[in-house]
């Protein structure tokens, strides 16, 4: 398992998802063992772990929605993006924008990790298997997200 592999959660999966990854992200991909990689959305009956690269709006939400039909459970779903700071790469959104859709679909961004210099990924958890979500409340993308969620400043440091 790769150090990036570790921080996006991946742990028992045998059977992930990773879509429009670019060719200097193929290392990462060709270093995990025991890990079938899939190419197609269409290809797995049920998704536990889902990367999928994006630089439009229309991919983000394509995407969104091939992916969300096929989560299995509190399955691992990340996006990555072109981090506004690159120089060799644009993207149509950016950290806190364009991701409206996955909040249509039950989605409230939970964790950020960065994939190399130039990209960052998101990660995307159904609201349902989210304990605390704590955020702004104005920063909560579902219905549900905005009736739980517990804004930053009220809640109490761990002991």
């Amino acid at each position: 398992m790769t150090p990036l592999f570790k921080k996006l959660n991946l742990k028992d999966q045998t059977d992930i998802l990773v879509l429009n990854a670019p060719p200097s992200f193929e290392p990462e991909l060709a270093a995990l063992e025991g890990v079938r990689v899939h190419r197609d959305g269409q290809a797995l009956a049920a998704i536990t772990f889902a990367l999928a690269f994006v630089t439009t709006q229309a991919a983000v939400d394509e995407l969104a929605r091939v992916i969300a039909a096929k989560v299995q459970g509190d399955g691992v779903v990340w996006f990555a993006y072109s981090k506004t700071s690159s120089k060799r790469f644009t993207c149509d959104f950016n950290r806190d924008t364009g991701w409206q859709i996955l909040g249509e679909l039950g989605y409230e961004g939970v964790r950020q990790v960065a994939i190399d210099t130039d990209r960052s990924a998101l990660r995307f958890r159904r609201v349902d298997y989210i304990k605390n979500l704590t955020r702004d409340p104005k920063r909560a993308m579902t219905k549900a997200g905005k009736e739980r969620v517990t804004p930053a400043a009220t809640v109490p440091p761990n002991p």
